[in-house]
């Protein structure tokens, strides 16, 4: 069975509750949701924070258990607020994993295909900025082995892949992240704006290929992974 795996990554996204206090606390390394609604109609979010000096209350967040290692929250909300979470699941795709760091989501999402993953960042997009997919990957048929990256390379000039490869290799795409845009700059001798203009250019450039509705294999390229 093929399917396709994508992390989004989502900057301050509207009516996220969890993201909102994940300001105040280190970074939320999972979240669970509720979809049974309670006596008044609201749904709990839980999610755990595994680093820093932990509150008994975040927010509207109250924890429930904490030992040495980690915090847990549990989160009332309204059902149906229209998060980013529920707009991926109405498009009929999973929600796999949810981190937040700083305010920013970082969400795993599982879909059947390449219009599915077009379908959520179209929905996204259409009430949120700085939506954007730091992963793809395409699950490989039976006949093959490893799982197969969505790419196309070749739509990158050598300015951007230099972008692109520095960026990665100092952790900038990691969870929580391991440098940060200055420290990315710093490292390519540009300002911060020019780093963050040339990520953005490159990025838009490799989800062209499959944000414009072509399922053609001749507009992507598709790599495995064992290559990289």
């Amino acid at each position: 069975m093929e399917g396709i795996r994508a992390k989004l990554v989502i900057e301050e996204p509207p009516q996220c509750d969890v993201a909102a206090v994940s300001r105040d606390c280190g970074p939320v390394a999972s979240v669970s949701r509720s979809a049974v609604p309670d006596e008044d109609g609201r749904v709990h979010d839980e999610f755990t924070v595994r680093e820093g000096d932990c509150p008994d209350t975040l927010g509207d967040a109250t924890a429930i258990f904490q030992d040495d290692r980690r915090t847990i929250y549990r989160l009332a909300r309204s059902r149906g607020q229209g998060c980013a979470c529920e707009c991926i699941e109405r498009e009929g795709c999973t929600v796999r994993d949810v981190q937040v760091v700083d305010g920013t989501l970082f969400v795993t999402v599982l879909a059947a295909d390449l219009d599915g993953i077009r379908a959520i960042v179209s929905t996204l997009r259409e009430s949120r900025d700085g939506v954007q997919v730091g992963t793809l990957v395409r699950a490989p048929p039976e006949s093959e082995s490893g799982p197969l990256w969505v790419t196309d390379p070749g739509e990158l000039t050598a300015r951007q892949r230099e972008v692109l490869e520095t960026a990665y290799e100092m952790g900038y795409f990691e969870y929580p992240r391991n440098a940060t845009a200055e420290a990315v700059a710093t490292e390519l001798d540009v300002a911060t704006p020019t780093f963050t203009e040339h990520l953005a250019a490159a990025q838009r450039n490799l989800l062209e290929g499959f944000l414009d509705g072509s399922d053609n294999q001749s507009d992507t390229t598709i790599q495995s992974s064992h290559g990289q």
